[in-house]
């Protein structure tokens, strides 16, 4: 899922920047950013246990709007868009909060876990949709090893279900995520090309914090004392922060760096490492369950996500 820079009429200065090699600074961002993705579903998970989801993503994405601009004030971040469209960005956010929707939905109705092991399938879905809308194709070897997670997943849902900790809609709103991530990595991708990590981070978050806002406020009945009722909850306060400062600006902001310096297969090896973490949080802090049949499934996964997105060494990557 590679953007060929090449086909989009761009600059051999911009394809350099999207070359397999680089520094070691993205590879450390990359890792850290979805490092704190990883345990995002433990604190999803915990905040959920006292407040409705639409409230826990609306104070999630207003602590951290108001973070992004402490940083502008601060001099700490830029936003420049003279002589830029600006719709990108705002596709960019609404396909952040579609995934969040689909995310915090998807966890209340299964466990971090499984929702964890579930999207480690975006790289593969991506993929997918990248030879189907950009005219990139995977070789041989990818397709095939693109059915171990689909067939890990298809163990874990049965093992799940047997357990009574999943449902089918916990499972229908996981796949949702996974299939709107898929296509934000596509966008995102592409438009790091006219737009700095800040920028897109920014109107992520500002898309999110206007929408999940009035979703709250309508779940609550209109009403700002049940709305502002979990700020005063140690189990929700805490954990809302974490993600606000953590889970939303800065993986955000290092992810969103590593996309515009490593190429999409490298990019979508290290989210794998998300997935590790989430189980590891999940399984540790939560007591949530895992079985024989579970875990062989998760291996299935991270074999198979592997092995789809390790690009050869020295390898083009084939464009129509």
């Amino acid at each position: 899922m590679e953007y060929s820079a090449c086909a989009a009429g761009k600059t051999p200065a911009a394809v350099k920047k999207f070359s397999h090699g680089g520094s070691l600074l993205p590879v450390l961002a990359a890792i850290a950013g979805n490092t704190f993705w990883g345990f995002s579903f433990l604190f999803t998970r915990a905040a959920l246990g006292v407040v409705h989801p639409n409230v826990l993503l609306s104070v999630r994405f207003i602590l951290a709007f108001l973070g992004m601009n402490a940083m502008l004030l601060l001099g700490k971040g830029h936003i420049s868009l003279k002589g830029k469209k600006i719709w990108p960005l705002f596709a960019l956010g609404s396909m952040d909060l579609l995934y969040f929707f689909f995310e915090s939905y998807g966890v209340l109705y299964t466990n971090s876990t499984f929702a964890g092991v579930v999207l480690a399938a975006v790289p593969v879905v991506a993929m997918a949709l990248a030879a189907l809308l950009l005219k990139e194709y995977p070789t041989r070897r990818q397709v095939f090893f693109s059915f171990l997670p689909v067939i890990g997943v298809i163990v874990i849902t049965i093992s799940g279900s047997a357990m009574g900790v999943i449902s089918p809609a916990g499972v229908l709103l996981l796949l949702g995520a996974c299939l709107v991530s898929a296509f934000f990595r596509i966008l995102n991708r592409k438009f790091a090309l006219e737009y700095t990590p800040f920028e897109r981070t920014y109107f992520c978050i500002l898309c999110s914090s206007i929408v999940f806002t009035l979703a709250a406020f309508r779940s609550v009945g209109w009403s700002f004392s049940e709305y502002i009722r979990p700020v005063f909850d140690p189990q929700f306060i805490l954990p809302v922060i974490t993600l606000s400062i953590f889970c939303s600006i800065l993986s955000n902001l290092m992810v969103n760096y590593a996309a515009g310096r490593l190429s999409v297969f490298k990019l979508a090896a290290f989210g794998t490492i998300s997935t590790v973490w989430s189980m590891f949080a999940g399984v540790l802090f939560l007591n949530e369950p895992i079985t024989p049949a579970s875990f062989a499934g998760s291996l299935l996964i991270l074999i198979g996500i592997s092995l789809v997105t390790r690009a050869p060494r020295g390898a083009v990557i084939q464009t129509a």
